[in-house]
């Protein structure tokens, strides 16, 4: 059997279908998104700073704003950067290389040495690659010398 409303929760309820007709009337629409805590951080304080009453507002006039730009300027508003559009050329890098050489060989005493390759374990020889080389002559696991002439793989 279905629970008699009390007097406060029939008014709650009547309340709460006025505010639905009104707002389905002026086609106002509730939108809910997740925010993260710092730009809601940033917002609650645009919203005092500018004088606003409710977030809503601030909200409206953003949109209201959005929409009166030009068709170009929101296009350039909304590109991002991304990490790939800092690049480093090869000749900026030889220019880098190049200064930090010459800066290290006008300090004495500093030693220059030449950054020397490090094997990783996918580079690592784990087949013969040369007729020369014979199985039983290797042990894969990288702990004895190869005899024989080898190639190593492209990675």
């Amino acid at each position: 059997m279905a629970e008699e409303k009390t007097g406060v929760a029939k008014h709650s309820a009547d309340y709460r279908a006025r505010q639905k007709a009104r707002a389905k009337k002026l086609g106002i629409e509730k939108v809910f998104f997740n925010m993260p805590e710092g730009i809601k951080a940033a917002m609650a304080a645009e919203i005092e700073r500018h004088g606003y009453e409710q977030v809503q507002e601030l909200w409206q006039d953003l949109a209201l704003s959005w929409i009166a730009q030009d068709p170009e300027e929101r296009a350039r508003r909304l590109e991002r950067p991304d990490a790939p559009a800092f690049y480093i050329s090869p000749k900026l890098a030889r220019q880098f290389n190049e200064a930090s050489m010459a800066e290290l060989r006008r300090n004495p005493g500093d030693e220059i040495q030449s950054p020397t390759p490090v094997s990783l374990p996918s580079q690592r020889l784990t087949q013969p690659h040369s007729k020369h080389l014979k199985r039983e002559d290797a042990q894969l696991d990288g702990t004895s010398s190869y005899r024989g002439s080898m190639t190593w793989p492209s990675g």
